[in-house]
């Protein structure tokens, strides 16, 4: 491994480890609304004179997350994105000797904390539209409690509206940089927007039908990648057409779990120029083995979801993508 290799190595080492800190935060956050809902409630009042203290109220629990999004934007923009656009100057700076084809990488690491950070503010949007429902329950609501619901169902729709248009563009340099299953990850992440806005009872523009059949489609032909991502796809399917409420829409965890259990010296890079980690993983985690389809298959002609996602695992030949 020569000088920049073992450095780029470290950096990346610390990502992953930046990634699973973030993630868990982002976990205990969560859990933490959930498990203080029912106090939140009680908390509530009614009457004219209520409307400033349940305002008070929600602003708190609204800011939540609010430093730890501020904490990954930071990172991301100050840290991941400047090293990626300068690693060739910063080499040069260090004095590091290179060769030409080192700088040939095709990082997925920015982009994985953009995923982080939508998924940051889709616990923030979902627990906007529950904290509606409650603010609507209560008995001889205040002017000035109306006036705050009706801004804080604008903001969340106008919000959910944005990320929705903008993973368009981020799903497509996914898609030009190779990297099936944050391509995967990132269409799941826009149907959960999509979810938003139709609990809020606003109509999408996105095409519900064409982004499932697109992440079946990813699942099917790169299972050692996207494939992990197959039961969450199948619980987002059944939860956009009511066949079951689930309460966690966004369950691919075994792949954040692992980042911070790479081993320096043991960096890979598949032939597209992902890098990934040998300690955990037998190919790229982004883009993996390719099954070839012989024919077109609709999703829809499934008689079970489970089927589908069995079969997935069947196909999934990386053992230790499955034990994390």
């Amino acid at each position: 491994m020569s000088a920049l290799e073992g450095n780029i190595d470290r950096i990346y080492a610390k990502f992953c480890r930046k990634l699973n800190m973030f993630m868990e935060q982002m976990y205990d956050a969560k859990s933490g609304l959930d498990k203080t809902f029912g106090a939140f409630n009680r908390v509530l009042r009614p009457g004219p004179l209520s409307g400033r203290r349940n305002e008070e109220v929600v602003r708190n629990r609204g800011n939540a997350l609010a430093e730890l999004q501020r904490n990954i934007t930071d990172f991301r923009d100050d840290v991941v994105q400047q090293f990626e656009k300068n690693i060739a100057r910063i080499a040069t700076f260090l004095g590091i000797p290179t060769a030409p084809d080192e700088f040939d990488m095709n990082s997925p690491y920015r982009l994985r904390f953009d995923a982080l950070f939508y998924r940051s503010r889709l616990i923030v949007l979902e627990e906007s539209l529950r904290m509606l429902v409650a603010l609507k329950d209560i008995r001889q609501t205040s002017q000035h409690t109306l006036l705050m619901t009706e801004g804080m169902r604008s903001m969340t729709i106008s919000e959910a509206q944005v990320h929705l248009a903008a993973l368009q563009n981020t799903i497509a340099e996914c898609r030009s940089k190779d990297m099936k299953r944050l391509e995967a990850e990132f269409h799941l992440i826009q149907l959960c927007f999509h979810i938003v806005l139709k609990d809020a009872g606003v109509m999408s523009e996105l095409e519900v039908d064409a982004s499932l059949h697109k992440i079946w489609d990813l699942c099917h032909t790169y299972p050692d990648s996207a494939g992990l991502l197959a039961n969450t796809y199948a619980a987002m399917k059944d939860h956009i057409r009511d066949v079951r409420r689930h309460t966690d829409l966004y369950s691919s965890r075994n792949v954040w779990w692992s980042w911070p259990r790479h081993t320096t010296g043991d960096l890979q890079h598949c032939k597209y120029g992902h890098p990934f980690s040998g300690t955990m993983w037998d190919s790229c985690l982004e883009c993996g083995r390719e099954v070839r389809k012989l024919a077109t298959m609709d999703p829809n002609k499934l008689l079970k979801e489970n089927d589908f996602v069995a079969a997935i695992k069947t196909q999934t030949l990386n053992g230790k993508s499955w034990r994390v």
